[in-house]
């Protein structure tokens, strides 16, 4: 008997896609306050997805450092960075990251747990993204800049 091929699931985005941009203009104060904003956003959205407080605190957490790293390090030509929200089949919460930097190369990262690493002041954002969002991935696109995306399930979402 033939093997019939199972068709592809397909995501299906149950929220509405929207990206933010920090005002260009607004000076570095203004940068982080948008930091903040994004970071309650994507905790009050993870909460009415049902994840509780302390999980949403904590993906807060892995956003906050997505977007710093992008911000510090992703000071391309123009500096911006988008951030997209979507809520899709899972049900999970997938924020998209992205800057216009030139890159980096996650081999060459050093380890933050390694003995000689553990005083310094920097180099944990990545680990605390693996750490508190379920998928972590990087892509970076051949124009230039890095796109991070973090997936966290939901244990529930309004349809």
């Amino acid at each position: 008997m033939p093997r019939v091929a199972s068709p592809r699931r397909r995501v299906r985005v149950r929220h509405s896609h929207f990206e933010l941009s920090p005002d260009p203009s607004g000076g570095e104060a203004r940068c982080f306050a948008w930091v903040d904003h994004v970071e309650a956003l994507a905790v009050r959205i993870a909460v009415a997805g049902g994840l509780d407080e302390e999980g949403a605190r904590f993906l807060g957490v892995a956003v906050r450092e997505a977007l710093m790293n992008a911000l510090t390090h992703g000071r391309g030509r123009v500096r911006r960075v988008a951030v997209s929200f979507r809520v899709v089949d899972g049900p999970a919460l997938v924020i998209t990251i992205r800057d216009r930097g030139p890159g980096f190369d996650l081999k060459t990262l050093a380890d933050p747990l390694r003995p000689e690493n553990l005083e310094r002041g920097s180099g944990r954002g990545l680990f605390y993204m693996r750490r508190f969002a379920d998928e972590l991935r990087f892509a970076f696109p051949a124009p230039g800049g890095t796109i991070a995306q973090l997936l966290k399930r939901l244990p529930s979402y309004p349809a």
